[in-house]
C-alpha cells in the first residue's frame, strides 16, 4: 500500500476524545519549536495515553493531517499565523481535529475539509456568548 501503512489505516475512523485531542497539541505547540518533530510528537503521544497505545496512533495521524489542513486556504479564517510561521489554533479546530473523518489521498491520511470545518462549528460557543 506504499507509504501509508496498513497499521496506520486502522487508525483512520478511531476518533480521540476532542478534550485529549486539544491537551495533546496544547502540550504540542508548548515544546521549543524545533523538537515538534515527528519522534516527539509520538513520544507526547504515548506519554499522554500511556504507551504505544491506539489512542496515541490515532492521535499522532490526527496531528499529522492537521498540519496538511493547514496549508488548505479554506482554513486561513480559522487560523492566526503569529511570529515565524507559528500558528494560533482555536480549540475548536482543534477539538474537531479528534472526531472529524480521515480521507486517504495520496496515500497520506487528510481532513476532509469542508467535514472539518463543519465539526468545527459544533465546538464553537453560540453566536453572542463568551
Amino acid at each position: 500500500m506504499g507509504a501509508m501503512s496498513d497499521s496506520a489505516s486502522l487508525y483512520l475512523d478511531l476518533h480521540v476524545p476532542p478534550d485529549e485531542m486539544v491537551k495533546y497539541i496544547q502540550d504540542l505547540m508548548m515544546l521549543p519549536h524545533g523538537l515538534i518533530a515527528a519522534s516527539s510528537a509520538m513520544t507526547l503521544a504515548q506519554r499522554q495515553w500511556g504507551g504505544d497505545t491506539p489512542l496515541a496512533r490515532a492521535a499522532l495521524l490526527r496531528w499529522g493531517a492537521l498540519n496538511l489542513a493547514f496549508q488548505d486556504k479554506r482554513l486561513e479564517t480559522w487560523t492566526v499565523t503569529r511570529e515565524r510561521d507559528r500558528i494560533q489554533v482555536p480549540a475548536a479546530l482543534v477539538a474537531a481535529a479528534g472526531v472529524a473523518p480521515l480521507v486517504i489521498d495520496n496515500e497520506r491520511a487528510v481532513f476532509d475539509i469542508p467535514a472539518l470545518l463543519d465539526a468545527t462549528l459544533e465546538f464553537q460557543p453560540p453566536a453572542g456568548q463568551a
